[in-house]
């Protein structure tokens, strides 16, 4: 029967239920942090977005967010671990004097894990466990995001630990178990601050320093207190791991970044380049500045020198306010004949390890007790009681040369104490123990448990007699009380920032952080200054009672023959700097007058080239002569 009446369709209620009802679930699951983990770029975007529209809280009023990455604190290729077990750590800093509203871990990276292997991961920070999960097999891309508001709001730092775990299957047997997979956390893996408010006090700015800063001054006038405040503020930093260079004030003011920038100036010419006190209040040594925005360190000061130690100390955690003002600071150096090996952040906690375990180490003269040699090290490691067939071994290297290899005894202290050869010893120095534990029978079907291993904080490093460098090495005992730094009393625009990052970095490299150093801004002729009479660094100048084996002029190198043959002159060259240690000569005519003239005086002549690279990681030992064309890499001539 057909009918003319229209049916008016329904709403569908039944179904519009099930999908308010599915929507509260998944906001539910978005807000407890369930979904995803909180773990995705998506989760947090949308846990971010319900709690400001809970809160009635506008995107463009959100509280400042700061970023504190793996690069930033020096690991610029990230951290990568890889084989089973495998083990790895960073430290990140935290703000102490903001609420912290939010506060969240962020990994991002690559792993690579075999379809045979079993592999686990596990993160930790501050030692709670805030991730553990079985890796699924392949290659690919991560990021994960984990919420650590609740747990470490109040922290000072991060201490991020992360642990490979693993094993393979009885059919594939490899010696080192060092296959099966490979994780890299790329560098900008950190952690993400959300504040109530913008950081002012200057502990938090300088926790949140990046590992590249740059300091900012302007020319020499109305003071060369000024070049000299940023030098030693470069050779300070420097020295405590931070990447330095120097720029003008004109390109601090252009740089659309101004994170990890030290400003050296008076204030008025800090405001001329508008920047202007974070708060007002009595001028103090070191103050917080800011410009659009962005808060900086600034050094207004060029007489107060404690200030510059004290950014540098142990004591920089106090300066809980805007500005600090120390007016006596002058630090205590390492003393006695024995240096224990945490003082060099050795891990001597109780290590659980089933194959073997490596430490590592580096040491620099600049920072040991006098600037002086080490004649020993004396390692104490602690053995469990092992079976039978377990062979213990300890193997000792120093950089990279095999110094001693001792079999060691089970369920006891073994003290072995090797000797440092001079020779062998650095401006920089890295030393490695490796412990091996092999067994004799059972191949890949051995137990796999761990056992505990301890490197005892008696460990240290010995001076049992005066061992005495050579050439580079000879330079930080000479320097230990005093040292001249002397400087071209005028130096062509566009001279005097690279010629003050590398004075900077020959301090941080040469120099004893308790000498007393003097700048001296004198005039030369053709490069030739007056002479000198106590340690010295000569920066762009050759004191006129010292014979250098380089010669610089501007972009010109030239060798004389020193009795050992050769002629070089080579012209037009860029981007060179150049190091050379010398001494002294008193002319043969004041030695027949006078047979107790003092000792000649210890020094080094730095040369820099147009933008003049730094030292960065480049092996100084006892060569008397250095060219180095880009950091960490250096040129010896023949014969020196």
């Amino acid at each position: 029967m057909k009918t003319n009446r229209e049916y008016k369709r329904k709403f569908p209620w039944f179904s519009a239920s099930l999908g308010v009802i599915a929507l509260a679930c998944v906001i539910t699951l978005f807000v407890s942090g369930q979904l995803n983990a909180g773990r995705g770029d998506f989760g947090v975007f949308m846990t971010r977005m319900f709690n400001n529209v809970i809160q009635g809280q506008s995107p463009l009023a959100q509280s400042p967010v700061y970023h504190v990455n793996l690069a930033d604190m020096g690991h610029e290729d990230g951290v990568v671990i890889s084989g089973f077990p495998a083990y790895a750590s960073a430290r990140l800093p935290l703000v102490r004097d903001r609420e912290t509203k939010a506060l969240r871990l962020i990994l991002s990276g690559e792993q690579d894990v075999s379809a045979q292997a079993v592999t686990a991961l596990r993160v930790t920070v501050n030692g709670r466990r805030v991730i553990e999960r079985v890796l699924a097999p392949g290659r690919r891309e991560f990021r994960w995001v984990f919420d650590l508001t609740e747990e470490f709001a109040g922290a000072s730092e991060a201490q991020v630990a992360f642990q490979l775990m693993g094993d393979l299957p009885e059919g594939l047997c490899h010696d080192q178990r060092s296959v099966g997979a490979l994780i890299a956390f790329d560098g900008q893996s950190g952690v993400e601050l959300e504040l109530d408010g913008p950081i002012d006090s200057l502990r938090d700015v300088m926790a949140l320093t990046p590992h590249r800063v740059k300091i900012a001054t302007a020319s020499r006038e109305p003071s060369e207190g000024y070049l000299g405040l940023a030098i030693r503020l470069g050779a300070r930093l420097t020295r405590a791991g931070y990447q330095v260079d120097m720029i003008d004030l004109d390109q601090a003011v252009e740089s659309p970044n101004r994170d990890g920038l030290f400003l050296i100036a008076s204030p008025e010419r800090l405001r001329q380049y508008g920047f202007e006190r974070l708060q007002s209040g009595a001028q103090a040594g070191t103050t917080l500045w800011q410009r659009k925005g962005k808060v900086v360190v600034a050094l207004s000061d060029p007489e107060r020198i404690e200030t510059v130690r004290f950014l540098t100390s142990e004591l920089l955690p106090i300066a809980r306010a805007d500005s600090v003002d120390p007016v006596l600071y002058t630090g205590v150096g390492q003393i006695g004949d024995r240096l224990s090996l945490t003082a060099l952040n050795v891990d001597t906690d109780v290590q659980r390890v089933s194959d073997g375990r490596e430490w590592r180490f580096d040491y620099d003269l600049a920072q040991l007790p006098g600037g002086r040699l080490p004649t020993h090290l004396q390692l104490d490691l602690r053995l469990p009681a092992d079976a039978d067939d377990v062979t213990n071994v300890a193997h000792v290297a120093l950089n990279g040369a095999l110094i001693d290899s001792q079999r060691l005894e089970s369920g006891r202290v073994n003290t072995l104490r090797l000797e440092l050869p001079s020779t062998l010893q650095k401006l920089h120095n890295t030393v490695s123990i490796s412990l091996q534990r092999d067994h004799e029978r059972g191949g890949c079907e051995i137990n796999r448990q761990r056992y505990p291993v301890q490197l005892l904080e008696s460990s240290s490093l010995f001076w049992d007699n005066d061992q005495f460098g050579a050439g580079f090495t000879s330079l930080p005992r000479a320097f230990a009380n005093l040292v001249d730094v002397r400087m071209p009393a005028y130096m062509e625009p566009g001279e005097d920032l690279p010629a003050a990052r590398l004075a900077a970095n020959a301090i941080a490299a040469f120099v004893p952080a308790t000498s007393q150093i003097n700048f001296i801004f004198e005039e030369s002729e053709n490069g030739i200054a007056g002479p000198a009479d106590r340690p010295f660094i000569s920066i762009d100048t050759t004191p006129s009672n010292v014979s250098a084996p380089l010669r610089i002029y501007a972009d010109r190198v030239v060798i004389e023959s020193d009795g050992q043959g050769g002629v070089t002159d080579v012209r037009a060259l860029s981007d060179l700097s150049v190091f050379q240690a010398v001494k002294t000569r008193t002319p043969q005519s004041d030695v027949a007058a006078d047979a107790n003239l003092p000792a000649p005086t210890a020094g080094l002549i730095v040369h820099a080239i147009d933008d003049a690279p730094v030292l960065g990681n480049a092996p100084l030992g006892q060569e008397r002569v250095v060219i180095i064309p880009s950091p960490g890499e250096m040129v010896i001539p023949q014969g020196y």
